[in-house]
């Protein structure tokens, strides 16, 4: 009897463990629905043009508070499974995205991510420096600023190379914890 409820368990760990993946990988609820037009930031600024909403995110360069409406002047990035833009070293290209309402400065900081969601409205000319570009302009219904991400903890013993608390350690191991994967001294 202790053998069958067992392997019926065990038949169905696989099931339980990719609805729990699926489930991980959706984007928050604001930023679901679709479908998105399969154009990019770069393309818009060439004059391509979409019949769909498109699904945008990026890190904020800018924000630009007007009387009526908050204007983000965004470096384009791709998005991953649940829409947060994937960090790295190349751009998407610039775009502007501008929602009704005020959206505070402090909170909608710059360097902070910002995925949107909206309709193709043309193009602004901006400037960087001495150059000048066409950015899109994206009339957004959605705005989602994603949360600082968390940091994560490992109870030791793990490998770590690195200063330490003061003084140079490594290679070896950390024999306590909690100590952060990404640790970084208060002096750096």
């Amino acid at each position: 009897m202790l053998a069958r409820s067992l392997r019926r368990l065990r038949s169905l760990l696989p099931a339980v463990a990719l609805a729990t993946a699926v489930g991980c990988a959706l984007p928050p609820p604001p930023l679901r629905g679709g479908p998105f037009a399969p154009i990019e930031p770069e393309q818009a600024a060439r004059g391509a043009t979409a019949t769909e909403p498109v699904r945008w995110g990026g890190v904020i360069v800018e924000n630009r508070p007007g009387r009526d409406r908050t204007c983000f002047l965004v470096l384009g990035m791709a998005l991953d499974d649940t829409a947060r833009p994937h960090h790295r070293d190349e751009s998407e290209g610039r775009f502007l995205a501008c929602a009704q309402g005020f959206f505070d400065p402090e909170v909608y900081a710059p360097d902070r991510h910002l995925t949107v969601v909206g309709w193709l409205n043309g193009t602004n000319p901006e400037k960087i420096g001495g150059y000048e570009y066409q950015a899109p302009l994206v009339e957004a219904y959605t705005v989602y600023l994603w949360p600082h991400r968390e940091r994560v903890y490992a109870w030791g013993p793990y490998p770590y190379w690195g200063w330490g608390p003061g003084v140079w350690v490594g290679p070896g191991w950390y024999p306590w914890g909690p100590y952060p994967y990404f640790y970084r001294p208060w002096y750096w």
